[in-house]
């Protein structure tokens, strides 16, 4: 079967013209985007607590004498482990939101075809 003959038969029905507007208003639905921002901050906290040192093991001395051999300088080495307790966190501040109307009323479909 060809596709013309499917249509042979059933003659094209003329799109009905859109009735005028009652007197008592007609029924229509139009549509409009809108862009919304909800502006959040965030900003870093952080908050050092009170820091805690421990010497580990012994301390190492060196000795050195200078060319002349009238002073020695003596050099004290010891490892020092500092701890330092931090708390990290984030504070949040809203903002007041805001609206504009779409440039190109819904995605980018404008129902007023402008």
């Amino acid at each position: 079967m060809r596709i013309n003959e499917a249509y042979e038969h059933t003659p094209i029905q003329p799109y009905p013209p859109e009735e005028s507007c009652p007197p008592s208003g007609c029924n229509k639905v139009a549509t409009q985007c809108v862009d919304i921002a909800a502006p959040l901050t965030l900003n870093p906290t952080a908050v050092m607590g009170t820091p805690t040192v421990t010497c580990q093991g012994n301390p190492c001395v060196t000795c050195t004498t200078d060319c002349a051999g009238s002073s020695c300088t003596l050099t004290f080495k010891q490892q020092v482990c500092v701890s330092v307790p931090i708390r990290y966190g984030v504070t949040m501040t809203s903002g007041e939101p805001s609206i504009i109307c779409s440039e190109d009323g819904c995605g980018g479909c404008n129902s007023c075809g402008c």
